[in-house]
């Protein structure tokens, strides 16, 4: 039987999630997860305001792999998850009545975004608002600083943040922060809208061949979803990286007047939207391998950044580090 380990966690999105219940299941870990939110999921967010409820952060994701599809049957069983119906187009800058459907069959988190990441981490121990500010300590007596307090030791501590966090994190004695430098992210704005009245759209989402915005949703037209209409409106990757430390006003100004090209929004409507910006939201060039692992330093890292920007990317980053940590247990003595 594989020794049992200390395992500190850094996240709890999906890639955070999947390798603690990996190694939990498998019983050959006592783990222990720090996320500096609020609640689990990461970039799988909902947004509650007097406003309404907003999947502001990941829109959906897809099912390409057959593991991936195994792990989510309990959630799509339990409706934690449902397929997003509704026509997705292309709107070309200035010709809104494009369109174009795809075959790929959606999935979204119900009722909201969160939902698969809170049946994932039932069970778990999981500390929310624990910011980690620093990885201290030797290998098999790693102690992560929160705050004013000390957590650990850990056997192993694995960074399941986005590539530039974790590299702000891990201790020089990680060997692979030139992998880490390598991997590039982009910053994404999204706007929030309350409508006073459903315009009648003839889509669920569009993508939009815009300079300013890249997305368009009607979050209510997703399942489980009040029936107030709502709009999440996501900026492309190359504003948003040009304008990432603009006032948050000038950016909501500029993307509502290039939303209008292409949906209508009252005085009323624009004086109540909401914006958030994600720092680390799409990747652009990723880690080119599964995850990263150093066994001599028992450091490791992953996420989707490590193969590309999917919510199941995320999984199998996970589900890769979790198979080769167990079998590093088994070897050792």
């Amino acid at each position: 039987m594989a020794r049992r380990i200390r395992l500190g966690i850094i996240g709890a999105g999906i890639a955070g999630l999947t390798l603690a219940r990996t190694m939990a299941d498998a019983d050959c870990a006592d783990v222990r997860i720090f996320d500096k939110s609020r609640g689990v999921g990461g970039r799988m967010a909902t947004r509650r305001s007097d406003a309404g409820a907003f999947d502001h952060g990941a829109q959906y994701f897809t099912i390409r792999d057959e593991r991936f599809r195994a792990a989510l049957e309990t959630a799509r069983a339990d409706g934690a998850i449902q397929p997003w119906k509704g026509a997705m187009v292309t709107l070309p800058e200035g010709d809104p009545a494009a369109q174009s459907a795809t075959e790929t069959t959606r999935y979204v988190g119900s009722p909201s975004m969160n939902a698969l990441a809170k049946a994932m981490a039932a069970g778990l121990d999981i500390q929310t608002d624990a910011h980690v500010a620093a990885i201290t300590g030797t290998p098999g007596q790693w102690f992560l600083q929160i705050g004013d307090r000390s957590e650990g030791p850990f056997d192993w501590v694995v960074a399941a943040a986005p590539a530039p966090q974790s590299a702000s994190l891990l201790p020089d004695a990680f060997t692979h922060h030139a992998a880490l430098a390598q991997v590039r992210m982009n910053a994404c704005f999204t706007l929030m809208i309350r409508q006073t009245e459903d315009a009648g759209l003839p889509f669920a989402a569009a993508r939009v061949d815009d300079p300013v915005i890249g997305w368009i949703s009607r979050n209510n037209s997703k399942p489980g979803r009040g029936d107030e209409p709502c709009l999440v409106v996501n900026a492309t990757a190359e504003w948003s990286d040009a304008n990432l430390e603009e006032p948050l006003d000038d950016v909501r100004r500029s993307m509502l007047e290039a939303l209008r090209g292409y949906v209508p929004i009252s005085t009323s409507e624009a004086e109540s939207a909401m914006i958030h910006r994600w720092r680390y939201a799409n990747v652009e060039r990723p880690a080119g391998q599964a995850f990263l692992l150093d066994d001599v330093s028992r450091l490791a890292a992953c996420g989707d950044w490590c193969i590309v920007g999917r919510v199941e990317a995320a999984f199998l980053s996970a589900m890769a580090l979790g198979d080769a940590l167990k079998e590093i247990l088994k070897a050792a003595p």
